[in-house]
């Protein structure tokens, strides 16, 4: 009998925590615009660096949420392609003015250079109007340390 009323407990839980209901805010994510970055002009193979970025939100009503910083595959060239992109989220419900341009901030990720090719990082700083993602392309040269 405690087990069930724990999975019940659970679902009612669960479901009164959805971000999609209908009876109350809900909230939405969407990418910020990174305007600038503190890459180093090259590598070292072996170490780690702390990338910091700039960002503008889309407007007031927007809240920072993070960074997303992910390599484009896990293997091969892609290990070395990374692509950034601020994340921001705002509640659809809010009264809020969102003609208003969004303040910047800034925020940081961490890298570890383990091969010794370049590594080129793809910033995220909009749509065009194709609908397409926009990036701005670094191409940062790993150097051997003797």
């Amino acid at each position: 009998m405690k087990k069930i009323a724990l999975i019940l407990l659970a679902i009612v839980t669960l479901n009164s925590c959805t971000i999609n209901d209908d009876n109350g805010p809900s909230i939405d994510f969407e990418a910020a615009e990174i305007t600038e970055n503190t890459l180093p002009d090259e590598f070292e193979r072996g170490k780690n660096y702390t990338i910091t970025v700039t960002y503008m939100l889309p407007s007031q009503c927007h809240s920072f949420a993070g960074i997303d910083a992910r390599r484009a595959s896990n293997t091969g060239d892609g290990r070395r392609e990374i692509y950034v992109a601020a994340v921001s989220s705002f509640s659809i419900n809010s009264n809020c003015d969102d003609s208003v341009e969004g303040s910047t901030g800034t925020s940081t990720f961490s890298i570890q250079i383990d091969e010794s090719e370049d590594y080129k990082f793809y910033f995220w700083t909009g749509i065009d109007a194709a609908d397409d993602p926009v990036y701005d392309e670094v191409t940062v040269p790993v150097v051997e340390v003797e």
